[in-house]
């Protein structure tokens, strides 16, 4: 049986007040007196009104919606950026609406095109990586625009980026919380600006603790297959370390295999630090890595709260969200459970 929508009028005549002050109310605008304003809002709990999402958007002007232009929806790490928005959007009551650029610029464009049709009240681009540099679209809205997981090729643009640099200095912490005094280095491309964060706080972390890092900082790229060669170099060369910061969790995974075919114990003789929480973004939650979870969802939502603090009239700045240590076996040891030698051997 379908339920019959409450409307305004219904509202008015059972809180017992105008239908102009019950639209006052419900839209928290107007001066009404406080005791006929929790009337109006005890009634409306009570017969569980819902305010007219198009009438309230033709009222004020704005549609109400957030357009969300994803550069590559299917991405290893868009899909927990694109949860936080939308839970974000959910809790300021505003709607989306999603285009997959799919790194597409011909479709790119025309999705802008659909988001100005759509009069959207600001936008959120998501990218891929702090790496990741995507082609402004700020001037094509009159709204907000929001770079999410992302920079922009505007450097006076709004993004929400992982702070790279805390995560450094968090495995500096870590490291120096179990003892290790000879932190080496293997990552990506100097060129990158996530590798050069990273390392700056790593290398700023140790130093004030009186550690140093271990010289040379290994560059190579963000896969496993470089993690295997690094631990290779690492042992060929005889390099005195006894903790190794990884640039991410599939570096991580190659030295942790290399290593272990050495004979070299993790994390006894050596422990290891990676970036990602990978397995964690798959619903592990028995982890073989001890890692650097750079909270990709609170990266979605901090870009919401920038759109929704910009259409206030607030001022904002750019939001640099600070990562969590995931600890595991990888630097505080630990019997392996069954699981996690499946997860293991499936890594491996």
């Amino acid at each position: 049986m379908t339920t019959k929508s409450v409307r305004l009028i219904d509202l008015a005549r059972a809180a017992s007040v105008s239908i102009a002050t019950a639209s006052q109310v419900m839209n928290g605008s107007g001066r009404v007196a406080e005791q006929t304003r929790e009337r109006v809002l005890e009634t409306a709990r009570r017969l569980d009104y819902r305010p007219n999402a198009l009438a309230r958007s033709v009222a004020s002007g704005r549609s109400n919606t957030i357009g969300i232009l994803a550069e590559n929806a299917v991405g290893a790490f868009c899909m927990p950026v694109l949860v936080g928005v939308n839970r974000a959007l959910t809790d300021v009551d505003l709607a989306s609406t999603l285009y997959d650029a799919q790194h597409d610029g011909k479709q790119r464009r025309e999705h802008v095109r659909r988001l100005q049709s759509r009069h959207v009240d600001g936008v959120v681009v998501i990218g891929e990586g702090s790496d990741f540099v995507s082609a402004s679209v700020s001037h094509d809205f009159s709204g907000p625009v929001v770079y999410a997981f992302s920079r922009s090729d505007e450097a006076d643009d709004l993004c929400t980026l992982p702070d790279d640099a805390y995560a450094g200095g968090l495995a500096a912490e870590h490291f120096a919380s179990i003892g290790r005094t000879r932190v080496a280095h293997v990552t990506a491309e100097a060129s990158r600006a996530s590798v050069r964060d990273r390392a700056h706080g790593l290398r700023a972390g140790l130093e004030s603790r009186g550690l140093s890092l271990v010289e040379p900082v290994r560059h190579g790229d963000f896969t496993r297959e470089w993690g295997f060669t690094a631990a290779k170099a690492i042992i060929a060369d005889g390099v005195d370390c006894d903790a190794i910061f990884a640039g991410n969790d599939e570096i991580a995974v190659g030295l942790h295999a290399q290593l272990l075919a050495a004979g070299i114990r993790v994390p006894e003789d050596i422990a290891i630090i990676g970036v990602d929480n990978k397995a964690g973004q798959a619903g592990v939650t028995e982890t073989l890595l001890t890692t650097i979870d750079l909270r990709f969802e609170v990266v979605g939502s901090a870009a919401v709260e920038l759109v929704a603090a910009k259409l206030a009239g607030d001022e904002v700045s750019t939001t640099l969200v600070p990562g969590a240590l995931v600890p595991g076996r990888s630097t505080l040891g630990g019997a392996p459970t069954p699981r996690s030698l499946v997860v293991e051997a499936l890594l491996g």
